[in-house]
């Protein structure tokens, strides 16, 4: 689900779909745009990589799908029409801003699959 649809729902359904509060979403956005760096495109040279075609918004909404739903890399993929790769970037990129303000908590792997298994 995208952002222009996710922006429509109430309250109740946000929370629903999506896993989190809308004021929670939206203190998460604030947290990514405040770590995002200036971008490349807006200086010359040779290393740059295409920009990213998705939105702050549609990022941490990739994120926020992955951990929810469980689903792959590829089919958020395939939903967002992104590569595999670039999915996991955002993945990865979001949920290191976000536990890096210490703001949020996500649990890491090794403690989550300790404590399955204990």
């Amino acid at each position: 689900m995208k952002w222009r649809v996710a922006k429509g729902l109430t309250d109740e359904d946000f929370k629903r779909l999506v896993g989190v509060k809308r004021l929670t979403f939206m203190v998460m956005l604030v947290v990514v745009k405040q770590s995002m760096p200036i971008s490349k495109h807006k200086f010359g040279g040779k290393r740059r990589s295409p920009k990213c075609s998705l939105n702050n918004y549609d990022k941490l909404l990739v994120m926020l799908m992955y951990y929810r739903e469980h689903r792959t890399f590829a089919h958020i993929a395939v939903d967002y029409g992104i590569s595999e790769s670039s999915c996991w970037r955002i993945v990865t990129d979001i949920e290191c801003k976000l536990i890096k303000s210490g703001i949020f908590h996500l649990s890491d792997k090794k403690n989550f699959w300790n404590e399955v298994q204990g």
